[in-house]
């Protein structure tokens, strides 16, 4: 199409200055470079990479090949992969998916599928045709790069703005990060100043274990062990792990959602543990992690994303490690198979690309799930071990902690359980 370099160019700019994108140019390639063609980068976008062209959609398979043989010079250069929204201006053109990328037609005020108008809403309207062309094209790139070079300027403080806190890091990690430092901070200052080990510290408030949540009723620990961490390697490791899935969750389905898949995916963990009678003692945020994962796996799945080859071996990779991670010494298998399960149900239920039938059997089955659940912690309401030395040492942090009364308290209350 003749106005196609002017949309390129209103695109780039748009794309730079709305949505963070980067132009990517190949320098002396060896090959033809393919006319009216522009390349976008931005890895932290759901399309890590956009190409722009001008060129008829109905490429043949040599040109096919170079623009995947562009996008994987790309992919290599970052040491990534993500997914490729390629544009054009064709309008006998389709929208469509293939095995790698996603093709859309674009041209003034279209109308934009599902996903793109979510992810780029502006998009059919930043595009129009203007007198003269040049003239346009020459005040976007000045625009562009005065845009450039404020941004270089802004970068260049060493104080980063909140607005740029905001974007790099989710509203579930925040939150997440500040109870349990909190909760680590309190727990070894305690221990630290009282001189008590700080598992029993955790164990007296807030850690699971079976006998305190039957036989004291505090059922609460099913939740608040997953905040709950005594080792600082163990808090690290956990926010490492939590930060880039929950970004990438939290960009999918949002806060509120992905904070819910963790803190279900915390209690069915827990539950788990129940239900295998076991009296073993459990923090950590791993079964919410864990549940997290699955459900951006479920998506992914659904989006296609595993007949990429580059994210099929890196997502199997990630099975793979997590898997022997579940055979090392105190690491709750059940725990984390539990947040598991739960993610996998809960990323079908919360997924916009499931179908409507498809949701309501997972919600269904998820229900059932929680009513037998339930049911098992009301009818097996007991405990098949007994260790009056963890109690005894439980009762004396208390004392020393000044809480008599409640360590009284607890100490009839299980010697009645018991």
């Amino acid at each position: 199409m003749s106005n196609s370099r002017l949309w390129i160019n209103q695109l780039v700019k748009y794309l730079i200055i709305s949505h963070d994108y980067a132009q990517i140019s190949f320098v002396n390639a060896s090959r033809e470079k393919l006319a009216d063609s522009v390349w976008m980068v931005n890895p932290n976008s759901p399309f890590m990479l956009i190409h722009l062209s001008g060129n008829p959609q109905s490429l043949n398979i040599a040109r096919k090949q170079q623009i995947m043989n562009e996008a994987q010079s790309i992919f290599n250069a970052f040491r990534r992969t993500g997914r490729i929204l390629d544009i054009c201006f064709d309008l006998e053109g389709r929208n469509f998916t293939d095995e790698l990328i996603t093709y859309i037609v674009l041209y003034p005020r279209c109308e934009l599928t599902e996903e793109i108008a979510k992810l780029f809403p502006e998009i059919n309207t930043v595009i129009y045709d203007v007198d003269n062309a040049e003239e346009e094209i020459r005040h976007n790139n000045e625009d562009v790069r005065n845009f450039l070079i404020k941004k270089m300027k802004v970068s260049s403080n060493p104080f980063r703005s909140l607005t740029d806190l905001k974007g790099s890091l989710s509203v579930t990690f925040v939150i997440c990060r500040i109870i349990c430092i909190a909760v680590w901070a309190l727990i070894n200052t305690l221990a630290n100043v009282k001189n008590i080990p700080p598992t029993y510290i955790a164990l007296a408030f807030s850690a699971y274990f079976k006998p305190y949540i039957t036989g004291l009723n505090q059922w609460y620990r099913l939740l608040t062990a997953g905040f709950t961490h005594v080792s600082l390697f163990h808090l690290l490791a956990n926010l490492i792990a939590l930060r880039p899935i929950s970004k990438a969750v939290e960009e999918k389905l949002g806060a509120l959602k992905t904070m819910t898949i963790l803190i279900v995916s915390i209690i069915t963990g827990c539950l788990f543990i129940y239900f295998g009678n076991s009296s073993e003692i459990s923090v950590g945020l791993s079964g919410g992690i864990y549940g997290l994962m699955s459900a951006l796996m479920v998506m992914y799945y659904q989006e296609g994303l595993f007949r990429i080859p580059a994210i099929r071996q890196r997502m199997l990779s990630t099975i793979y490690l997590n898997i022997i991670l579940n055979f090392l010494p105190n690491v709750s298998f059940l725990g984390h198979l539990g947040g598991f399960v739960a993610g996998v149900f809960l990323g079908f239920i919360f997924s916009e690309k499931t179908d409507r039938k498809l949701k309501i059997n997972f919600t269904v089955a998820w229900c059932m799930l929680v009513v037998f659940m339930v049911g098992y912690c009301v009818l097996r309401h007991q405990v098949s071990n007994i260790y009056p030395e963890i109690d005894q040492r439980v009762v004396q942090v208390l004392q020393k902690l000044n809480l008599n009364d409640y360590a009284e308290t607890i100490r009839k209350a299980l010697r009645k359980y018991y």
